[in-house]
């Protein structure tokens, strides 16, 4: 089981300081975009956090919000490796108890349906160039939470657009998407446990509708040129793109009602693990003493 507040833990974490045993978690959750947070972001009572503790205002948005006793950061990193990468820089050391990567991703796997969330046993790139686990813990809290363990995410440079992309992308990876790999790679960095879930959006046999990196930039806001021109050279394309938003949306709302189970889960498996070990500790104390008096 994972360590909490109320542990001390172990040399792989990197944390050599005992903190008292509490009932709140602090949770960073990672989106690339505000289209994939906004459902959850409705439920619950997010603002945003614009400026740092020395009042300069951040590169990137980060929203906090107290869900049940749980202090809960949102950072949209933006799409992309180097997007990914610069935002997390901008996380105080420390804050945080786990890291979450979330958002919505592709299917490379012929068995994953619109809708499904999928958890990453590891993530990697494309290259090869880096492969990092997930927290295990963490991934058989989210099977408990109706997710999907998938063996691995392929984290890719660019949008993975045609159906034949991903058939050549299968023999590798269950799921493609764009930054998970660096996030979970920066949390391995600073020795936090982590995982990747992501909710399935278009599926092993579809196209997109359009190459999103000519219509958008990696904020996720949309170039109006870019598109007009795209649905000019393509205007059957209209109609899929409006599909793919409806699956989005779909599949963001279902990515939120996970994160709604997924939190509470983490934070209670957590608590029993610390009360449990505190209890192990105890008992050895105890055993240790009474040997002492029968020495």
């Amino acid at each position: 089981m994972w360590p909490t507040k109320g542990d001390r833990l172990p040399a792989k974490l990197g944390v050599n300081r005992r903190r008292p045993l509490q009932n709140n978690m602090r949770f960073l959750l990672t989106f690339a975009i505000d289209a994939e947070f906004n459902p959850w972001k409705s439920r619950h009572p997010f603002v945003p956090y614009d400026y740092d503790n020395s009042g300069r205002k951040r590169d990137f948005d980060m929203y906090r919000a107290n869900i049940a006793n749980h202090e809960v950061t949102v950072l949209l990193t933006g799409m992309g490796a180097a997007s990914a990468t610069r935002a997390m820089r901008i996380v105080p050391p420390g804050e945080h108890d786990a890291w979450i990567s979330t958002g919505l991703a592709g299917a490379l796997d012929a068995g994953l349906q619109l809708g499904t969330t999928v958890v990453a046993r590891a993530v990697k790139t494309r290259d090869h160039a880096l492969k990092i686990p997930s927290e295990p813990d963490f991934v058989s809290v989210a099977v408990s939470c109706a997710a999907r363990a998938v063996d691995t995410f392929l984290t890719t440079e660019t949008v993975i657009v045609t159906s034949l992309e991903k058939e050549s992308l299968a023999s590798i990876a269950n799921v493609v998407e764009m930054e998970s790999t660096h996030i979970l790679a920066a949390a391995q960095h600073r020795q936090m446990p982590a995982v990747a879930v992501r909710c399935i959006s278009d599926i092993a046999e579809e196209d997109l509708p359009l190459d999103f990196q000519k219509i958008a930039d990696e904020r996720g806001h949309v170039k109006v040129g870019g598109l007009l021109k795209e649905l000019a050279l393509h205007p059957y394309r209209l109609p899929l793109l409006i599909r793919f938003g409806r699956h989005s949306r779909a599949a963001a709302v279902s990515l939120a009602d996970f994160l709604d189970r997924f939190l509470p889960a983490l934070a209670e498996d957590a608590r029993r693990t610390a009360v449990a070990r505190e209890w192990a500790v105890s008992t050895a104390n105890a055993a240790g003493r009474k040997q002492g008096w029968l020495q």
